[in-house]
Parts: C-alpha cells; sequence; structure tokens
C-alpha cells in the first residue's frame, strides 16, 4: 500500500495570505468582532456570544473571567487602601494617647 502526495507550487502559493485571513476574526465574524483597540470584543460589545466550542467562545469567555476579577482586584485595592488610612488613625491616636499617658507619670511622679 503507497499513498501518493502531490503538491503543486499553486497550492501553497498563497499559503500565508490564506492563513493570515482564516486567523484574522474580522474575516468571519465582521469588524465589530474586534473593538478599536485591535481587542475581541466582549459580548456586551458584539450583542452576541460566539458558538460554543469555537476559538472565539473560549477567547470571549477568557477576556470576560479576566476582566470579572480586575473589578475584584481593584474593589480589594480599594478597601486594602481604606483599611491602610484607618490603621494609621488607630496608630496616631495610640502614639498620641502614649504620649499623654507619659506625661501624666512623669506629673504624677513630680508631684510626689
Amino acid at each position: 500500500m503507497s499513498i501518493d502526495i502531490r503538491i503543486d507550487s499553486y497550492d501553497i502559493s498563497d499559503m500565508e495570505e490564506r492563513l493570515d485571513r482564516a486567523f484574522d476574526i474580522r474575516n468571519g465574524w465582521g469588524a465589530e468582532a474586534v473593538t478599536d483597540d485591535n481587542v475581541m470584543a466582549s459580548i456586551d460589545e458584539v450583542g452576541h456570544g460566539y458558538p460554543l466550542g469555537s476559538v472565539q467562545a473560549v477567547l470571549q469567555q477568557q477576556q470576560a473571567t479576566i476582566a470579572d476579577q480586575q473589578r475584584e482586584i481593584n474593589k480589594l485595592f480599594l478597601m486594602t487602601r481604606k483599611m491602610q488610612r484607618e490603621l494609621n488613625q488607630v496608630t496616631d491616636a495610640l502614639d498620641s494617647a502614649g504620649k499623654n499617658f507619659f506625661k501624666i507619670g512623669m506629673k504624677s511622679q513630680e508631684i510626689k
């Protein structure tokens, strides 16, 4: 059993161009599939999801997950900054109280 494979130069002459077109998401889904920043549009931006199992659907889901995580990280960052400010206020108050206690202690020793 033998298999003959024949490739003509005509078959591969524009292979790179055909591959570029095949992997360009705009060819299958139109210009709205990509934002002005050349990023895949989200479900909200496109108005629909891509077919389940397609590379575009996977990428769109991953991008949505990344966006959700970024929002949560931003919330955590803001909460941490707020807690840091409150901790600084408590530290300042304790420092001030300590100084006042020290002064009271010094005055009570002067009275004796």
